[in-house]
Order: structure tokens, then sequence, then C-alpha cells
């Protein structure tokens, strides 16, 4: 045993019980062994580090700190039973616990719990209580099982399996798991969310009318919620007229934006913490409307078959292996996957080819940015502003070569066309039917040529 009067100290490798003699505040770290830290009179602070460690605090205000974990923890005061480096862990005269710097989960006991997350998305949960709870975390009002609990630093509280109630706080935005029963979700100030990722029934959210049916939706009541997370089944989701951010997690959704500038995702974008990944099995196919304003869309990652509408406004869209529609306005399009389709239409859009799918550009001045390495096509037919196509895969003219294929043209890398790789490329589409619309094309070295539609021979055609 360390008996110390050092109000700071590491406890050594060999040595399992510290204890502390002296005055004032008291921070100690343990080892990997299983330790036995005792405080002072202060207001200490324990890290017990790995192994089952017993940890008393002593008198004063003593808190029980993870900030040394190298992962998430979950803690649990109720059963005692806690995982990542506080497994084993007892405490004795502790009034605070701080989490790790990433996703930490807590459960309290029947006391007055004080749960500081620290860094990450942390949650505390009620999803074990018989009873529903209140939380008004503005206030504070605390019933059930949260009475008397204090809160720092936590993103997500999930709730019972009965009807809680949870309003959220001016000072931070939070995220609500209401579970089964008719919850009352309030949100205070803008974007705070509602997540049914946990329920066992697809949902159907309108946050403008404020309506909320299917699985554990049924019977909520959402007031002032901005940001929606759906469940693994096929959901509906509507925003409001307000910025939302809305994710359909797994399944087949609907969601639409609506008014104001949204982030509209077919899966989920958001840090889920202690929920960890969704599950998802098999492929999805959403379909996102992003209404009016500026709106971010963004299919899932095994997206097959998702259309994404931006509709109004300049939107940012990407998608695997679905259809994006741009719509009116100066938008982004990318495709990342294998199959996808990239439709601008109205407006200056900038058309990002990655993976192997075909973009077309529609009226005004578009620019195709190719960075595939695969074969990608294009096709563009409107006759207003001026188009131009950029080739991140090749490098200057030189290496430029052109074949045409019936009524379309391909540009190939010179060493790809030599080596008979003819699986990287760009195809234009009907370009000598009318499709050469498009009027300057760039090498990744910023050199320009341009593609007659008859006759030339290679060498004439560029306009260095």
């Amino acid at each position: 045993e360390v008996r110390t009067t050092l109000n700071t100290i590491t406890l050594a490798s060999e040595v399992e019980r510290l204890t502390f003699t002296g005055t004032g505040n008291f921070i100690a770290r343990g080892n990997a062994s299983d330790n036995v830290i005792t405080g002072g009179a202060g207001n200490d602070t324990l890290f017990g580090g790995a192994g089952a460690d017993q940890l008393n605090g002593g008198e004063g205000f003593d808190t029980v700190s993870y900030g040394d974990a190298d992962k998430g923890v979950t803690l649990n005061t109720k059963t005692g039973i806690h995982t990542g480096i506080a497994a084993g862990d007892v405490y004795s005269s502790i009034e605070a616990i701080l989490g790790s710097d990433f996703s930490d989960a807590f459960v309290g006991d029947a006391g007055i719990n004080r749960f500081d997350g620290g860094f990450g998305m942390d949650m505390v949960s009620f999803a074990d209580e018989a009873v529903g709870v209140t939380l008004d975390l503005g206030a504070p009002v605390l019933t059930g099982a949260a009475a008397g609990d204090i809160y720092t630093s936590i993103e997500v509280f999930q709730g019972t399996t009965q009807a809680d109630s949870f309003t959220g706080s001016a000072a931070a935005a939070e995220n609500f798991v209401g579970g089964a029963g008719a919850d009352l979700l309030t949100g205070v100030g803008r974007g705070d969310g509602a997540w049914y990722l946990t329920s066992t029934g697809s949902v159907q959210i309108n946050l403008l009318e404020g309506t909320a049916a299917g699985g554990d939706a049924q019977g909520d009541v959402l007031i002032n919620i901005d940001n929606l997370m759906g469940s693994a089944f096929n959901d509906m989701l509507t925003g409001n007229a307000y910025s939302n951010k809305l994710e359909g997690g797994a399944g087949n959704d609907l969601i639409y934006g609506g008014e104001g500038d949204d982030f509209i995702y077919g899966g989920t974008a958001t840090d889920t913490g202690a929920f960890g990944p969704l599950t998802i099995s098999g492929v999805q196919a959403d379909t996102l409307y992003g209404g009016n304003g500026n709106d971010t869309m963004r299919s899932a990652d095994d997206d097959a078959g998702s259309i994404l509408y931006g509709e109004s406004g300049n939107d940012n869209i990407t998608v695997s292996a679905g259809i994006a529609y741009g719509g009116d306005g100066n938008d982004t399009l990318t495709g990342t996957g294998y199959g996808y389709e990239l439709q601008g239409g109205a407006g200056v859009d900038t058309l990002n080819l990655r993976g192997s799918g075909d973009a077309l550009g529609g009226e005004g001045g578009d620019a195709y940015i190719v960075f595939s390495k695969t074969m990608v096509g294009i096709q563009d037919t409107g006759t207003s502003g001026i188009d131009t196509v950029t080739l991140k895969n090749i490098q200057s003219v030189s290496d430029v070569r052109i074949v045409q294929n019936d009524l379309g043209a391909y540009i190939f890398n010179a060493a790809d066309l030599q080596s008979g790789n003819l699986d990287s490329g760009v195809f234009l589409k009907d370009w000598y039917k009318g499709g050469n619309t498009i009027e300057t094309f760039y090498t990744n070295n910023g050199q320009s040529f341009t593609i007659p539609v008859v006759g030339q021979a290679m060498t004439e055609s560029f306009a260095v």
C-alpha cells in the first residue's frame, strides 16, 4: 500500500492500494491492476484505470473519471455492472462520474446521480425502468428514476416503454429516444431530435403537422423537434419549415424535407453513440425530396435504386447506386458507386463522377468532373451556358485518345487504350447525333481541348 500526502499521484505498476493522507483536493491515477484507492476530505478525482477497482472518495465532493479510457464505457450504478475499463469497478462515497472522451452510456440508480458525459455522443438510459420518467433539462424538473439527477454533456436520453416526457434545454441540442409508449418530446430552441432507431415497426412522422404514428411513434407528441432518425423499417419522415436533419435509418424510406435548408440521408449520418451502428440487412431503396431551400441529401451506403429529388434551391446530393435529380438551382451532384445516374436539371450544376455511372447536365452551364478510373457516361443536350468536362484521370492532352463508336465518342487514356483496358474512360453519348453541346474539355493539368463532330485527325482536334 502507498499512503501519500501528495495531491497528485500515479500508482506504480507493482502497487494495488493507494490512500491519501494529506489535505486539499486529491487526483489519483491507478494502474492496470485491481486497485483500492481512497481519497481524503477534499474534492477528489479518482482514475481507476484498467482492472476491477474499489474507489472510495472519502469526504468532500468526489468524482470518478474515465477520461483515460481508450474507448467508451457503460456505467450502471443501479446494477453495478459496467463495461470497458470500468468493468468490475465499485464506488463508495462518490458523488459524480465523468465519462470518457468517447461515446458513453449511463444508467442511474434510485439515488441522486451526477453524470458528465465528457466528449462523445453520450446517453442516459431509462430503458429498464418500469415507470415513465419526466425530464425538463432546462428547469430541471425530473421525476421517476431521474428525480434529483444532474446531467452534463449528455446528448441522448432514452426513455422507458411507458409514457415519458422529455423537454430539452436552451443550452444544447438534445436527442430523445422515447421508446414505446405515448411520449411527449419537446424541443427548446432549435436542433433537438427524436430518434426511433429502437422501434419495432415503421414510423410515420410529420414535423410540420406535429403528427406521429406507427411503431414506437404511436401516440407520441413532438413539439419544436427539428431532427428525426427513423427505424430499421420503411418509414415516412416529413420536415417542417426550419432546417431539419432527417435520417431514414435502415429500410426503404420516404423522406420530405419541406422548407428550410435540410440535411436528408437515406441511412444514418449521425453518431448513434452507445447504440452503435444500425444493423442493415439487404439493400436500401429510399425516396428523398429536398423541397425548398438549399438541401444536403445523401443515399445510404448500400443504396440500390434510391431516388433523390433536390427540387428548388442549390442542393448538394450524393448517391451510391441511385438517381439524383438536382431540379432547379445550381446543384452539386455526386455519384460514388456503380450504376448511378446524375441529372442536373436547370441551373449551373456540378456533376462529380466517381465509381461508374451516368451524368446528364440539362440546361445551364454544367461542369462534369470525372474522378473515376472506370467507365462513366456523359450526355448533355442543353443549349444554354458553357459546359465543360474535367478529366481528373488523364494528366495531359498528349495522353488523350478519342475513339468513335457509332453515334458516341469514347475518351481514353492513351496508356489504357494501348494496354487494351477499355473499361476506363468516358463515353459521350450521342456525340455524333446532336449531343455535342459540351464546349471545352480539360485534362488534370489544366490543358484544354475540343472534340470535333466529324472527320478531323486526332492531332487536329485539340485547341490547347
